[in-house]
């Protein structure tokens, strides 16, 4: 092979190298800013998951307020058997049907950032706090008879407390675990 053939054959193989190495780097490029971007995306996601599931949990902090007042009284001894009188009971009312409200409001969100079982678990404290509240209304209207009102108030406050319990570990699970665990 004369020397001119070789010199074109070897700038050839060099062209095709380098292109070779281009096409690679690009490609790495490529893939490396498509990862960047899952990542950063990810981030977004789990902070927009945590900034909901933390706005749900102030929403149902009046709702603890009533539970703790009508559960936990430091009244006299057996206060929590007998209802509060009328003025104590509308002003739960009040509070517990704007924090059904605000709830409302704090669970859509969640509907938007999920998972689902996280929003399933959101609108159960929701339903469980509209229960307590329709109880409370059923208190003040005289339909539920003394002698069942501690009972049936324990069974409120259990459901509440439940549903709460539920969405704080449901939502925990969510914000600690990897999110390409997570499908949705």
């Amino acid at each position: 092979m004369d020397q001119g053939l070789a010199a074109v054959l070897g700038a050839g193989v060099g062209v095709l190298g380098t292109l070779g190495t281009a096409a690679v780097t690009y490609a790495a490029a490529r893939r490396q800013a498509l990862d960047q971007g899952k990542v950063d995306d990810t981030k977004a996601i789990r902070g927009e998951r945590r900034d909901a599931y933390l706005a749900f949990i102030e929403a149902a902090e009046p709702v603890d307020f009533v539970l703790h007042s009508l559960a936990h009284s430091d009244e006299a001894p057996g206060s929590c058997e007998r209802p509060p009188n009328t003025a104590v009971l509308n002003e739960m009312v009040e509070d517990i049907d704007s924090a059904v409200h605000a709830l409302y409001k704090a669970q859509a969100r969640i509907d938007l950032v999920g998972p689902s079982s996280v929003v399933s678990e959101a609108v159960n404290v929701w339903g469980a706090a509209r229960d307590l509240r329709s109880f409370l209304q059923a208190v003040l209207r005289g339909e539920v008879a003394p002698d069942v009102y501690a009972q049936a108030l324990e069974t409120a406050v259990d459901a509440v407390e439940k549903a709460r319990d539920d969405f704080g570990r449901a939502a925990r699970d969510v914000v600690s675990t990897p999110m390409n665990l997570f499908r949705e």
